[in-house]
């Protein structure tokens, strides 16, 4: 397993859907999951250190965790089936612990609220992680021969995802 955190959040041009960037301190590249526009604000938001008047849903989830007793132990984004990542809550209560199936999302908007470890598979990582920023000019060639690679480095954040 690989330790990720939130490197960024990006808008996919072509279908105007939030992009979030998970990054790895011991491998290259993020890995880009696709996911909706309420849970990138709720990222976004998290990430920015905003807070509300009446809890959103992620805060409702973390306060009803505590009030069980429990607290979120990680959250592992563990496989991609066709185009959908699927990843889990780890809960734990005393000795018990708990996995619950959650989407990314979903998962990374509690892991951020609850300041829980955020793991990803190494393989699945390494499959589906994609370089971006500056390139050599020898490396240009070959990022311009892969797509996703060109088109997450023309991505940009919409204003309401610069943090």
């Amino acid at each position: 397993m690989l330790r990720v955190h939130v490197s960024g959040l990006a808008m996919d041009q072509a279908t105007h859907n939030p992009v979030v960037l998970l990054e790895a301190r011991e491998e290259k590249g993020v890995l880009p999951i696709w996911i909706g526009h309420p849970e990138a604000t709720a990222i976004a938001s998290q990430l920015a250190g905003q807070s509300f008047e009446r809890p959103l849903t992620h805060d409702l989830l973390r306060i009803v965790i505590e009030g069980f007793e429990a607290h979120v132990k990680k959250v592992i984004i563990t496989e991609l089936r066709g185009n959908t990542f699927f990843a889990k809550i780890y809960l734990s209560r005393g000795d018990e612990i708990f996995a619950i199936d959650a989407r990314p999302s979903d998962s990374i908007a509690l892991a951020l609220r609850t300041q829980s470890p955020m793991y990803v598979d190494r393989d699945l990582f390494r499959t589906n992680s994609r370089e971006v920023g500056t390139s050599r000019p020898e490396e240009e060639q070959a990022s311009e021969d892969d797509p996703l690679k060109k088109y997450l480095d023309d991505l940009e954040p919409p204003d309401e995802f610069n943090l």
